[in-house]
């Protein structure tokens, strides 16, 4: 996320929260585009694809999530609240939130949540027990963790950025040196990166040989700030720990709307990612195949079942992508 607009966001978005109960399934609105940047677009996004805006009036969603018995979570980070999303309607999944952002589900039902207010990630059992995963490493308090993954050997990764801290860098509260991005596994935090300025989004390869995790850099300027969108690739060992990193994708284009937030990757390797334009569709090679451009900039996103829709969380709105095929 850009600096200039999340900072707006948090300070002057003060919509009326979006009231359980009153959108329903019927009502949605065909929005958006898709700008595809060669034929390969449409072998990822079908040519019939449709985007629709299926809620509105939120204050700032994130972190969404899709559970196997069929229905989508989100986060709403000042509104303190995680929404469901039956298909007909929306009701209040968990409130208070503790400002949770980035969210995923567990086989067994359980509900991670990265959590701004205690700075911690947390665990949410579907009988409603909530306890505490990780909220520090070597003694000192985490940032606000942002946005995480798992691995099919149970690690999870995460990133740390500031976002959640009144004063983000500055902020006096703020315990460790730098944002980064971590791995817990079996009870042990590994740090995995300590150099990237703002960490965010975060995402594993099909094949779990690969890590990915979107950054932004702030460029030194005399007059209007300048950005430097990027995604790093992590290569991990059977073990699921890093062994080299390298830039994946650098956006061409900072000056367009969105910044580097959440992302997904598909079964087959294509990584969707929240970036400057919409939600831009990388394959597994690094090269930009288009981009699904929606009205408000996109803050994350996920699949829903078999990958034949697409949700996007953006700001005050969540839209849906059909992707039947």
């Amino acid at each position: 996320m850009k600096i200039f607009w999340v900072c707006l966001a948090w300070l002057l978005l003060a919509g009326t929260l979006f009231f359980p109960g009153c959108k329903t399934q019927e009502e949605v609105h065909p929005v958006g585009e898709f700008l595809p940047e060669s034929e390969a677009f449409w072998k990822v996004v079908p040519r019939t694809a449709v985007i629709e805006r299926i809620g509105i009036d939120f204050e700032f969603t994130e972190g969404p999530a899709w559970h196997p018995k069929g229905y989508l979570v989100f986060s709403d980070i000042p509104g303190n609240t995680i929404y469901q999303w039956t298909g007909k309607k929306y009701v209040i999944f968990r409130q208070p939130s503790n400002e949770a952002n980035g969210l995923l589900f567990q086989a067994g039902g359980d509900l991670l949540a990265c959590e701004h207010g205690s700075r911690s990630i947390t665990r949410l059992s579907p009988e409603g027990k909530l306890n505490t995963v990780v909220d520090s490493y070597l003694g000192k308090r985490l940032n606000s963790p942002n946005d995480l993954c798992r691995s099919s050997l149970g690690a999870i990764y995460f990133t740390d950025p500031p976002w959640g801290l009144p004063e983000l860098n500055e902020d006096p509260s703020k315990e460790l040196p730098y944002n980064g991005v971590f791995r817990w596994h079996d009870g042990e935090m590994t740090l995995i990166d300590s150099t990237l300025s703002w960490p965010n989004g975060i995402a594993l390869s099909p094949d779990e040989k690969y890590l990915y995790v979107a950054n932004m850099e702030i460029l030194p300027t005399d007059g209007e700030d300048l950005y430097d969108v990027f995604w790093m690739r992590y290569r991990l060992n059977a073990a699921g720990e890093v062994e080299d990193k390298t830039v994946f994708y650098r956006a061409p284009d900072t000056t367009l709307p969105g910044g580097p937030d959440g992302m997904k990757v598909d079964q087959l390797g294509n990584l969707f990612v929240s970036g400057p334009g919409g939600i831009l569709v990388l394959d597994s090679a690094g090269t930009h195949l288009g981009t699904i451009s929606v009205p408000i900039p996109a803050t994350n996103l996920a699949f829903g079942p078999r990958e034949k829709e697409l949700f996007i969380t953006a700001r005050s709105t969540v839209y849906r992508v059909s992707m039947e095929k």
